[in-house]
């Protein structure tokens, strides 16, 4: 072949391995990405609040709820982020309370106990003041949910975190929160 016709062709082979080189490298980040966002919930907007809820033994043990805030600035959505690293199913509730998050009053879930979980000493807290909640079903072990409340629906003011699944409350599952 002459080297005036294979200029022409070795140009038009270039040309279309940078082609295909830059539609296969645009593919691969498209497809990072979705993969990426199909696996991933969409970033929450607002204020983050991460939480901890955890057992060592299930009711035999001590149990835990911990919040990476305990105080937040009010004005925007709050997003909680609540991961179970214990044993046993946890929820967590947001209650609005003018009581210390540790005095909320303790009711009767009923008879039988069967009602509140099975427990014979079946007791919850009051959940008249409850603004947000993991929600059904409980989590389980391992287990993360996320759920936002508005900024107009959790005003400046006193809150309750609780873990409100029989005996939970009264086991530890609580923690002081503020919105200034």
């Amino acid at each position: 072949m002459s080297r005036s016709r294979a200029v022409p062709i070795l140009s038009a082979l270039a040309l279309g391995a940078a082609f295909v080189a830059g539609c296969s490298s645009s593919k691969t980040s498209t497809s990072s990405s979705t993969s990426a966002s199909s696996s991933t919930t969409a970033a929450p907007s607002g204020t983050v609040v991460n939480v901890v809820v955890s057992d060592t033994s299930g009711l035999d043990g001590p149990e835990t709820l911990t919040v990476d805030k305990a105080s937040v600035a009010g004005g925007d959505d709050i997003t909680f982020v609540v991961k179970n690293t214990g044993t046993i199913d946890h929820e967590m509730l947001v209650l609005k309370t003018s009581l210390a998050f540790d005095a909320l009053p303790v009711v009767d879930c009923g008879d039988p106990p069967v009602a509140c979980g099975g427990s014979d000493t079946a007791d919850k807290t009051d959940e008249a003041g409850n603004i947000g909640e993991t929600g059904d079903p409980n989590l389980k072990p391992g287990d993360t949910r996320t759920f936002t409340i508005k900024a107009a629906d959790i005003p400046a003011g006193g809150y309750a975190l609780v873990c409100n699944i029989a005996q939970h409350y009264q086991k530890g599952m609580r923690a002081a929160f503020k919105v200034t």
